[in-house]
């Protein structure tokens, strides 16, 4: 069956109208969020990022580098270079140079594009500038706070194979063995192992270019659910490399750019996996760089 890139299916105005820039986090309202509050019961919170180091996983090749240092030391604030203050202050200060899609990170819906069109079909000729786009931007996104739900792929602590594809079937089995029902609004996110070898920047890398993920059937199911937000805990959440020939990241395409549904790449489900967390209040708020095609995370899981 060919895809809808391939058909010219008519894939905007978007179903939220035309001037749209929220896509599916317009399904979270406040029954919703209130609906997620309700599954705190032990108060207990959990990163869903991984640490930031010099020399992490990542594709600097195409992303640029990260980098930081510390540029103010405490006690660079002394005399003979600053006044002596009564009160004997110091300050220490840290500089970092990256770009928006390394390490745990959101993808706005200015990310990907079809044939020059963003979500929506705004125009990247039109909104593109060089200090970001002034729509669709990750200051467009406001505070998410929803159900979240981990699927774990690799529960006997093994990864799995490079481009093998989650699939549909297997997420449908696992959650009704938890009784667990996707709705909309709701954010997704699979484990596939990947991710616990982010202390092992050389080993993760391998998986840029041949990686587990979400594939298109799976990509499918999830826009017909209307998720908020989902990921997995690999470089590129979706399986590479592409099942269909000659395309490159068609998930995201899918998803950001048909459907307005937004992924978070290099997501940690090492610590869900292990307590066997598998639903939970999902908060995040990401840092409003204005027009911005991303922005580094650190979301958290409430239980």
């Amino acid at each position: 069956m060919s895809e809808w890139f391939q058909t010219g299916d008519k894939w905007y105005p978007s179903e939220y109208g035309p001037e749209d820039v929220l896509g599916t986090l317009n399904e979270i309202n406040p029954q919703s969020m209130t609906r997620a509050a309700s599954l705190v019961k032990k108060g207990k919170a959990f990163y869903l990022s991984h640490r930031m180091y010099n020399g992490m996983p990542g594709r600097y090749e195409n992303h640029g580098p990260f980098f930081y240092l510390l540029s103010q030391r405490a006690y660079d604030i002394r005399p003979p270079f600053r006044e002596e203050t009564v009160n004997k202050f110091g300050g220490a200060l840290c500089r970092v140079e990256m770009t928006d899609h390394l390490g745990t990170h959101l993808d706005s819906l200015n990310h990907i594009s079809y044939d020059n069109l963003f979500y929506n079909g705004n125009s990247a000729y039109d909104l593109s500038t060089t200090y970001g786009t002034p729509r669709l931007g990750i200051d467009d996104v406001p505070p998410i706070v929803t159900r979240g739900i981990m699927v774990d792929s690799s529960p006997d602590g093994k990864i799995m194979k490079k481009g093998e594809p989650v699939m549909p079937e297997f997420v449908e089995k696992f959650l009704a063995e938890r009784k667990i029902e996707v709705k909309p609004g709701d954010a997704i996110f699979f484990r596939t192992g990947v991710g616990e070898l982010w202390e092992k920047p050389s080993e993760y890398n391998s998986y840029y270019e041949s990686s587990p993920g979400i594939g298109m059937e799976l990509a499918k199911w999830l826009s017909e659910k209307k998720v908020s937000v989902t990921g997995s805990d690999t470089p590129a959440t979706e399986v590479t490399p592409s099942q269909i020939p000659g395309a490159r990241l068609p998930v995201h395409q899918h998803l950001i750019t048909r459907h307005g549904i937004r992924l978070i790449d290099n997501i940690n489900l090492n610590d869900l996996s292990r307590e066997k967390v598998y639903e939970f209040m999902f908060v995040l708020s990401p840092l409003r760089f204005k027009g911005a095609t991303a922005s580094p995370v650190s979301p958290v899981a409430i239980i």
